[in-house]
């Protein structure tokens, strides 16, 4: 999945904790997989149509995507959080963990069995991606409900708070329909680096929403 985890984010953030930082949290295991796989830590092959639709097949990723180290980056993102960002207090680090683990559960909807349980062992997936027009409209579907929730508890300050989130939803989409259609990258350190790049400039225009728009409440 990769659009889809931000609907999660969208959902549930806007109040104690920031839209850009939802971002972050739904991505956090993709944001230590690329590194990872630059180190040669991690490992993916670039298989052209590998899924209907992807070019991935990720085959070792047992740091960041097994069951068993996704519950425990997600318990050491919220106890970071709620340390960092006083303010967010216990809820938000609930929130910040709740949807790192996220990333695992709709992971395991759209990957072929390739997310560890532990450590060497088993790896479950349930392959939506192989149903290209079930995975596109789920990944669609998840961002745009949780973009309405988040506009719906939100109001836009000015006219750049309408423009915000329709930019951010416009490269969403992009994104997504070019990574769904568009050929496969030539390496997987590319892959990786186009990550780290393309996580980076999604949390940044999150945080231009979130400077665009204020609580209802």
């Amino acid at each position: 999945m990769f659009i889809g985890h931000y609907g999660p984010a969208a959902a549930i953030t806007g109040g104690k904790v920031k839209l850009w930082h939802g971002f972050i949290a739904v991505q956090f295991l993709d944001i230590l997989w690329a590194p990872f796989v630059l180190l040669g830590i991690e490992h993916v092959r670039i298989v052209e149509n590998f899924t209907a639709s992807n070019h991935f097949d990720l085959y070792d990723m047992p740091y960041t995507h097994s069951l068993v180290m996704a519950i425990f980056w997600s318990v050491v993102a919220g106890v970071a959080y709620k340390m960092i960002r006083k303010s967010a207090g216990v809820t938000g680090g609930i929130i910040i963990g709740v949807l790192v683990f996220s990333h695992w559960l709709f992971d395991l909807a759209m990957h072929k069995p390739d997310l560890a349980l532990w450590f060497g062992g088993p790896k479950v997936g349930f392959a939506l991606w192989e149903n290209r027009p079930l995975s596109v409209g789920l990944e669609f579907g998840l961002l745009i409900l949780g973009l309405a929730l988040y506009l719906s508890r939100t109001r836009a300050r000015g006219v750049m708070g309408k423009i915000a989130p329709v930019s951010l939803f416009a490269l969403l989409a992009a994104a997504q329909i070019f990574g769904n259609f568009g050929p496969p990258p030539e390496s997987a350190d590319m892959a990786a680096q186009s990550a780290i790049i393309a996580y980076f400039i999604f949390a940044v225009l999150a945080a231009w929403v979130d400077a665009t728009r204020q609580s209802k409440s």
